[in-house]
């Protein structure tokens, strides 16, 4: 009986290959097997599939707790490996993406990618929290960031330069910044009218993961207004690729969202379960794109002072 043998680099190609999807399918045997497909699931709502909308009720003790009708309008978007459909029908239900200047445009979506962040604020942890929401076309984006942790950095390089082992590990979905909170896994996204400091809310918001290993490991939670909590929805996975989440509601109630980016944070110690050598190990991940509803001035103060705990 003839054995075909395949050279060292294409078992290592078929390895990669197989490790960018999830779930893999596989026809034959062995590291001989074609891979015929990455999962991406289009619009649900919760109170039809909550499987497929991955919601969970994780609530803080300082919220009030939205009604469930609210939580059932929520249309989620997800995809793994191949997030192309399911961030294009995303833009579709946010509608017409806005130019990057001061004032509310009342519908549409606005997007950040990182990649217009300068030189100064790249690779350094001193990329500023209100930097897409200055009064400035290109930075008037309405956003303002927060995290438990220390700062905010983007990168150029996929975090290399903090821990050579993310070389191997994440990848940009825009080429080619991505971004991390600095010193926790926790980002906090809050509306203001573009340019201002007005409280807004929008209709959703959307992230790209790199590298999330297993489901949960990318979390949104969403909060209206008054500081009530909308749901929490999980991310699903794709090892070694991008998984993309996105909740959109028929009316602009989203006033904050909280995201979860991996188990923990990143850093020169902190190393991801497939490549650790020493140290403990957790599912590590970074982000990319954000794409959210236009902010909409909104009549109710938002209710910041709210905290939470995702572990």
């Amino acid at each position: 009986m003839k054995t075909e043998m395949r050279p060292p680099a294409v078992v290592a190609m078929l390895r990669r290959i197989a490790r960018a999807c999830s779930p893999p399918v596989f026809l034959a045997a062995a590291l001989g097997a074609t891979l015929i497909g990455c999962r991406t699931t289009l619009p649900t709502s919760p109170n039809r599939d909550p499987g497929a909308a991955r919601a969970s009720s994780i609530r803080g003790t300082s919220e009030l707790e939205a009604t469930g009708s609210d939580r059932s309008r929520a249309e989620v978007f997800e995809g793994a490996c191949d997030i192309a459909a399911a961030i294009g029908a995303f833009r579709g239900a946010l509608g017409t993406l806005n130019p990057n200047l001061p004032g509310s445009f009342g519908s549409g979506r606005r997007e950040i990618n990182w990649d217009a962040v300068p030189a100064q604020f790249t690779n350094v942890d001193n990329f500023p929290a209100d930097f897409f929401n200055q009064p400035a076309p290109g930075r008037a984006r309405g956003v303002v960031f927060s995290t438990p942790g220390s700062g905010f950095r983007t990168s150029d390089n996929n975090l290399a330069d903090l821990n050579p082992t993310y070389a191997d590990e994440f990848d940009f979905f825009s080429p080619v910044r991505t971004f991390i909170a600095v010193g926790s896994n926790i980002t906090t996204v809050q509306f203001f009218v573009p340019g201002s400091g007005t409280p807004a809310t929008s209709t959703g918001f959307g992230v790209v993961f790199s590298d999330i290993e297993h489901p949960g490991s990318g979390r949104l939670r969403l909060f209206d207004a008054a500081g009530r909590d909308l749901g929490t929805y999980l991310a699903p996975a794709c090892p070694g690729g991008f998984s993309f989440l996105g909740v959109k509601f028929p009316e602009p109630i989203v006033a904050r969202v909280e995201i979860l980016s991996g188990q923990a944070a990143l850093g020169p110690e902190s190393f991801d379960i497939s490549s650790a050598t020493r140290g403990p190990a957790r599912d590590l991940a970074i982000m990319d794109d954000f794409l959210y509803g236009e902010p909409i001035a909104s009549p109710v103060q938002t209710g910041a002072d709210a905290t939470v705990n995702f572990r």
